[in-house]
């Protein structure tokens, strides 16, 4: 597929969100406290099922254009 690969964008999310999870337990390391844990709960810990859907959403969308792409090559 040209222009935009819903894989390399999938990869790309997972990835980052690896980052900020490793980040986030050097951070921890050092930032425990109610400030923190409000961060953690209002900004982060939902970042887990949102990007978790977001993956879904990207794969669900990749089969759909690829299935679209099998369909008009016929």
């Amino acid at each position: 597929m040209r222009g935009c690969d819903p894989t390399t964008i999938a990869a790309k999310l997972e990835m980052a969100k690896e980052a900020l999870d490793h980040a986030g337990s050097e951070v921890a390391s050092q930032w425990d406290d109610a400030t923190h844990r409000s961060f953690d709960g209002q900004f982060l810990a939902p970042l887990d099922a949102k990007v978790k859907r977001a993956l879904e959403a990207i794969r669900h969308l990749a089969e759909s254009i690829a299935k679209a792409e099998g369909e008009c090559s016929e």
